[in-house]
């Protein structure tokens, strides 16, 4: 499975941004970088110029304090980083087909999780944001919900056909992966905690898969 980074998609989104000069596509970008490395407070208009190449008049040219600056940088993230990321999750589930609920499982998991770790910075900038912006919220829930709601239970309805799967309702049975998912997403992102990613999705998806199994209903 793909999972471009969150940084990566952001540049690309920045720099085809038509109406932005060079200079200050670069001060965006290099704010999103050190935001992430060093947290919003700790960090300068001089490491912000340091990092984009320009001098600090040109950090506050278009942006004159630095919490708009912060939400020139978000609103990217929101409006355009955030959906691409989320479809080209969307397309890689699409591309497989599943032969059991654990071939399914742990590479999702795992490809989401990885994403989470390597961009939990960022992905805890945007929690931030979104807690105090109902806008933003919308936003970041819209392109996430598509996934959950269309094509993550398309892959489970065809498991299920398959009986490969215990017949309950699809949305129980997304509750719980769910569930799963987002307990580790959160202590990775929000609590910082390190996992050991290979053990726990293993012992996740054997835990979903006795659950989950036809033989278990």
């Amino acid at each position: 499975m793909a999972s471009t980074s969150i940084q990566s998609f952001y540049s690309e989104d920045i720099d085809s941004t038509k109406d932005l000069p060079q200079k200050q596509k670069q001060v965006l970008k290099a704010c999103l970088e050190l935001f992430a490395a060093k947290g919003f407070e700790a960090t300068t208009t001089a490491d912000i110029a340091e990092k984009a190449g320009v001098s600090q008049g040109t950090v506050y040219k278009r942006f004159k304090t630095k919490e708009q600056l912060l939400q020139a940088v978000v609103q990217p993230l929101f409006s355009q980083t955030v959906p691409r990321a989320a479809q080209e999750f969307s397309e890689d589930l699409k591309r497989f087909k599943y032969d059991s609920l654990a071939e399914f499982l742990k590479p999702t998991l795992k490809n989401r999780l990885t994403f989470a770790s390597e961009n939990k910075q960022i992905l805890k900038i945007l929690f931030m944001q979104a807690a105090n912006d109902p806008q933003l919220l919308s936003e970041l829930i819209v392109p996430v919900k598509a996934v959950l709601t269309t094509t993550i239970p398309k892959v489970i309805d065809k498991l299920k056909e398959r009986h490969l799967l215990v017949d309950w309702e699809t949305s129980r049975i997304l509750d719980y992966v769910l569930s799963i998912g987002a307990g580790f997403g959160a202590q990775i992102i929000l609590l910082d905690r390190k996992v050991d990613l290979d053990r726990d999705i293993d012992q996740a998806v054997e835990f979903l898969v006795k659950g989950l199994s036809p033989d278990n209903k």
